[in-house]
C-alpha cells in the first residue's frame, strides 16, 4: 500500500544496529531492467500442479487457501528452472521497535493476521516464516498505517538465513498489486551490510498496478485486499555485486527498508539445492550444541514439511 500521508513520526532505534553501511549504488529492479524474464510459473494447489505460461491480466482466483510456488522458469542468458527454495530456516533480527506502535503492519497467513503492534516477537517469527515457505497467501502487509508511517530511510528489520545464498542464486519477490517499492541491502556473515555492494530497490519508484513487477499471478487473498493479486519479480543475487569492486560471495541475509510500504514475500530460489551453501554463524550454534537448534527466535515454519524442492 502506497503512503497517503506521512504526518510526524520518528522511529526508535536500538544503538546503531539498523544504520546501513556505505553502498555502491541503489539499483532499481523493474521489468526489463535488472530483473530476469519469467517464462513460466508452476504452482501446487490442493495437491495438484497448475502451470501458468502467461501472466494474468487481473485477478483470477480469490481465496485464502494455499497457493504454493513449485518452480519458476526464467531466461537469464538461457533458460534456468528455479525449482529449489531455501527452506533451511530464517530469522528476523533488529526489528525497529517503533513498529510496535503502528497499526496496519503485519503478516497475513491464509486468513490469519499477526500485527506488529500485537507483539514484535510474534511478528518477527511470522515474517521469518513467510520466507521459508512458498505460499503466496503468506506475506507481509503495510496498510493504512496509524498514527503514521515509520521515518523514511530507517530500516524495518534484518532478514537472515540459516543457509546463505550464492551469487548464482536468485531472489524472488512477490508484491501485492505489483505497484510499490522497498529496498534490500545484502548482509555478510556478521550481519553487517556488505561494504561497497549495491542495494536492490524492487519496484523502482512505484507505479500503477502490476507495472513495476514482471508477472501478475492472478491470485489474490480473500481476507486481504481481494482486488489485488500477487505479482512477481526475479533478480540474480549477483546484482548486489555488479559494477562494484566487491568480490562476489555469499550473502547471509538482507536489511529491509520498506519506505514504499510494499506488501511483500521474499524467497531465495535456485536451480541447485541449498544444502551445501554456507551456514550462518549468527544462527547456528557451535559444534556440539546441536546444529538443529537455531538461535535468535528462529521460525522453522513447522506447519509445513521441510522440503528441498518447493512444492
Amino acid at each position: 500500500m502506497k503512503r497517503i500521508g506521512f504526518g510526524i513520526w520518528s522511529r526508535l532505534v536500538v544503538g546503531s544496529a539498523l544504520i546501513s553501511g556505505v553502498h555502491a549504488a541503489v539499483i532499481h529492479v523493474i521489468p526489463g531492467t535488472n530483473s530476469v524474464v519469467i517464462q513460466q510459473v508452476v504452482y501446487t494447489i490442493g495437491g495438484s500442479d497448475v502451470v501458468q505460461s502467461t501472466e494474468s491480466s487481473g485477478v483470477d482466483v480469490v481465496s485464502d487457501t494455499e497457493v504454493s510456488v513449485k518452480s519458476i522458469l526464467v531466461n537469464n542468458g538461457g533458460l534456468v528452472n528455479l525449482q529449489y527454495i531455501n527452506t533451511f530456516g530464517a530469522s528476523v533480527l533488529n526489528v525497529n521497535p517503533g513498529l510496535a506502535s503502528i497499526s496496519g503492519i503485519g503478516v497475513f497467513d491464509n486468513g490469519v493476521s499477526t500485527p506488529s503492534n500485537g507483539g514484535l516477537a510474534a511478528f518477527a517469527t511470522a515474517v521469518a516464516a513467510t520466507t521459508t515457505n512458498s505460499d503466496l497467501r503468506d506475506f507481509t502487509y503495510y496498510d493504512f498505517l496509524s498514527p503514521g508511517p515509520p521515518a523514511l530511510g530507517v530500516p524495518d528489520y534484518d532478514l537472515v538465513y540459516v543457509r546463505a545464498m550464492q551469487p548464482d542464486d536468485y531472489v524472488l519477490v512477490s508484491e501485492r498489486f505489483g505497484n510499490t517499492y522497498f529496498e534490500v541491502t545484502p548482509l555478510d556473515a556478521s550481519g553487517t551490510p556488505i561494504a561497497g555492494a549495491n542495494v536492490l530497490r524492487f519496484g523502482g519508484n512505484g507505479g500503477a498496478g502490476y507495472t513495476v513487477y514482471d508477472w501478475n499471478t492472478g491470485y489474490a487473498a480473500a481476507g486481504n485486499q481481494p482486488s489485488q493479486a500477487q505479482a512477481f519479480t526475479v533478480a540474480s543475487v549477483s546484482k548486489f555485486f555488479e559494477g562494484t569492486s566487491v568480490t562476489p560471495g555469499a550473502v547471509y541475509g538482507f536489511r529491509i527498508d520498506n519506505d514504499g510500504e510494499a506488501d511483500t514475500k521474499i524467497l531465495i530460489v535456485s536451480d541447485n539445492p541449498f544444502g551445501d551453501n554456507p551456514l550462518n554463524p549468527q544462527l547456528v550454534p557451535e559444534p556440539g550444541a546441536g546444529l538443529g537448534l537455531i538461535l535468535g527466535g528462529m521460525a522453522m515454519a513447522l506447519r509445513r514439511r521441510r522440503e528441498r524442492r518447493a512444492c
